[in-house]
């Protein structure tokens, strides 16, 4: 027992948990390059697998996670199992004295364990999306999140690496001859090496499964909290602008940024937070008036909110409608008074009397000639794309369209023309997608407003709010039947594209806040729903909501 807690905290236990950690901090430092609020959307699945495997950043993501594997499993098997058979990358055959070795296929079965295993879970980290930073309503305080998470993140580390050990048994039952030729290639451009083994390898060698199992548990294990320890940070809203004196001001700022996503989404976490769970800074901020009517609080953080619901909007116009030409004005041509000076006039008086300097005047009808040429000229904008960015769009099409044509070969050779469709087709799905691509900013504009104007009637002293109800009430009526009807009846251009019959997760989450938001007032204004003026069009949905039949 005390053997037992000597080994426990002995010097190579700890300089193997320093390593653990340096390898969990180079995760998390990785992070910050995938780091992202936004989920990438792209318009098919063989234009997402393109992107991913012909990023740099992806690639170094898995060049980490795999160099990381080996390190920790290595380390594992010498410095804490102090295995000795597994110590040495070549074996001597019993009976062979000659110089030549063959390869240790324990070690080769533990090197490829780890390619793997780095490998699935570089691939799991970006299907699932995992680096992108949920930011939940629902949040708890650091320790409290880690503690409930610990289970999770235990469960999922052991079948992912209990998932990999079944793929590298499968594969080196199959590729067990060519993985050994392979490397024995490699090793023997510098010693001699048997080029087909004598001692084949123990296929049940449960002391080395059960090892090489619990080594994959640690190394995920690392991978995964580190990952849940920079969520857990960095999606946890702080309140940012408490310190301030000019706190709503900073937050409007905020809202209102629209260069750095990652302000403006802090910006409106912190919105939605202080709108529904603190109603003493809510007391504060419709405290926080102007000399104007529109220069108060209030109406500021209502018009941001309104902006992001507007967008939304327009947004859906478009994938009906497309994009409307900007009509510039027709200008209208001034008339040039013109000064004749050549001319002739009578004079009585005698003409030779003096002598008249010989003044020619030309008459400059340039301004005239080319006003209207000048008022048309439009200036170079200034916001162009650079070079590189039209050049690598234009790879990444060609990229794709070459995958897409060799996969529609593939299917006339075999006579199966549509089968792999889903594979390069654009889908509605993910059309629905990129037009909900923020629709985390609408989700938090549509609770600020829902809560905040419910929050209105007992803490709103000198009634800014009750001034703009039938405005935001009109608003998010006319965005839920806008987004219904976009479920309901999509636009032509949409049966060009692959429908699978899937609502986006988006969209449902987008209709939930708007009635829920929509809920909020109608019950806190129950006794005034009567009076509150709703346009004819949103009539029968209004009703509807009154009867509690949403």
């Amino acid at each position: 027992m005390v053997n037992n807690c000597y080994n426990v905290f002995s010097l190579k236990t700890l300089l193997f948990s320093v390593l653990l950690f340096a390898i969990g901090s180079i995760v998390s430092v990785l992070r910050n390059l995938k780091f992202t609020v936004w989920e990438p959307v792209y318009p098919s699945n063989i234009a997402e697998l393109l992107s991913v495997c012909t990023s740099t950043d992806n690639l170094l993501v898995l060049a980490v996670h795999i160099i990381g594997s080996l390190v920790v499993i290595c380390s594992y098997f010498s410095w804490i199992m102090e295995e000795k058979y597994t110590l040495d990358f070549f074996l001597t055959p019993p009976g062979h004295y000659l110089g030549a070795r063959q390869l240790n296929q324990e070690k080769i079965f533990i090197y490829l364990y780890a390619i793997i295993l780095g490998a699935n879970y570089t691939v799991n980290f970006l299907m699932n999306k995992e680096f992108v930073v949920k930011i939940s309503n629902v949040q708890q305080p650091f320790l409290f999140e880690m503690k409930n998470s610990l289970g999770t993140v235990l469960y999922k580390s052991a079948m992912r690496a209990v998932n990999s050990f079944g793929w590298t048994y499968v594969i080196f039952i199959i590729c067990n001859g060519s993985i050994y030729h392979f490397v024995a290639h490699i090793f023997g451009s510098y010693y001699r090496v048997l080029d087909t083994p004598i001692v084949g390898f123990r296929w049940i060698d449960i002391h080395l499964f059960l090892r090489l199992i619990v080594a994959g548990i640690l190394t995920t294990t690392v991978y995964n909290l580190s990952n849940r320890i920079y969520d857990a940070v960095y999606s946890y809203t702080l309140p940012y602008t408490d310190p301030y004196v000019n706190q709503f001001e900073c937050l409007i700022q905020g809202l209102s940024n629209k260069e750095h996503d990652v302000i403006r989404v802090a910006a409106f976490s912190e919105l939605a937070l202080l709108s529904k769970k603190r109603p003493e800074k809510r007391k504060a901020l419709f405290h926080a008036v102007g000399n104007e009517v529109h220069e108060n609080a209030w109406y500021k953080i209502m018009t941001q909110c309104l902006l992001v619901i507007d967008d939304m909007r327009t947004k859906i116009d478009i994938e009906y409608n497309g994009v409307q030409p900007v009509v510039t004005p027709t200008p209208v041509a001034k008339p040039v008074e013109q000064t004749i000076s050549n001319r002739l006039a009578f004079s009585d008086g005698p003409i030779f009397t003096a002598t008249k300097k010989n003044q020619v005047y030309y008459d400059d009808r340039t301004g005239s000639i080319f006003s209207e040429v000048s008022e048309l000229a439009e200036s170079i904008p200034s916001n162009l794309p650079p070079p590189e960015t039209l050049i690598t769009s234009c790879i990444g099409c060609l990229q794709k369209s070459v995958v897409v044509d060799m996969i529609k070969s593939l299917e006339f050779r075999f006579g199966s023309i549509g089968v792999l469709e889903s594979v390069y087709a654009d889908t509605v799905l993910r059309r629905m997608q990129t037009v909900f691509h923020k629709h985390r900013l609408v989700i938090w504009a549509v609770q600020s407003l829902g809560s905040l104007t419910a929050g209105s009637l007992k803490e709103d002293a000198y009634g800014f709010v009750q001034n703009d109800i039938e405005r935001i009430l009109n608003t998010l009526l006319g965005s839920l039947v806008q987004v219904e009807n976009y479920l309901q009846s999509p636009p032509t251009g949409y049966k060009k594209l692959l429908d699978q019959h899937l609502i986006p997760g988006e969209v449902e989450a987008v209709i939930l806040a708007l009635k829920e938001a929509i809920y909020q007032i109608t019950t806190t204004f129950s006794l005034y729903n009567e009076h509150f003026k709703i346009d004819n069009k949103y009539t029968n949905k209004w009703n509807s909501f009154l009867n509690f039949q949403e």
